[in-house]
């Protein structure tokens, strides 16, 4: 199975925002913007690619051999549920590197220290380190933009996964001006 996930509107009815924020556009998205430089930032703590975790008995946690951690609240139930809600930290040397929070009006990325919010009440609306934020009232319009012929959901930014039996990848999606731009965040077994 191989999911993403956006925290757009793209199920609720959308409408206006009376936000007094920059626009949310196209060149926004496609540019070096805030998703990108934090999500960037984490490819420096993050295991690396190519190794893959072992899951706890409770799937609560998932140990590299590197000695990275993800911590999972709650503990995953595999096989996982079509539509999971991703609560997790990955900690390297004892340090935080990552974490990432989800909820029913969108979700937060913290890498280091900074921290990327999306919701999606009444739009689409990304708040960047230090508060600036950046709205769109029509996120639908935003899902043209792609800015290669890889990008999934017009570079917004996103989440994907993949589980098979016990096994869970997950990474974050438009983190990158060149291709690929999905950043692999763990995969666990």
């Amino acid at each position: 199975m191989r999911a993403f996930s956006l925290a757009v509107c793209l199920v609720a009815a959308c409408g206006s925002s009376s936000s007094s924020s920059d626009s949310l556009n196209c060149s926004f998205l496609l540019g070096d913007n805030c998703w990108k430089t934090t999500a960037s930032a984490a490819a420096s703590c993050l295991p690396m690619s190519s190794e893959q975790g072992t899951f706890s008995a409770d799937h609560s946690t998932c140990t590299y051999a590197s000695g990275d951690l993800v911590t999972f609240t709650p503990a995953l139930t595999l096989p996982l549920p079509q539509t999971p809600v991703w609560n997790f930290a990955v900690t390297t040397g004892g340090a935080s590197c990552l974490a990432y929070k989800e909820d029913s009006t969108g979700f937060t990325l913290t890498v280091q220290g900074q921290t990327v919010t999306e919701t999606s009440l009444g739009g689409i609306t990304l708040t960047c380190p230090g508060g600036q934020t950046y709205s769109n009232s029509n996120p639908l319009a935003l899902l043209g933009c792609g800015g290669d012929a890889g990008a999934t959901f017009g570079d917004l930014p996103g989440t994907e996964f993949s589980s098979s039996g016990n096994e869970v990848l997950f990474g974050l999606s438009a983190t990158s001006t060149t291709s690929p731009d999905e950043l692999v965040v763990f995969d666990c077994l």
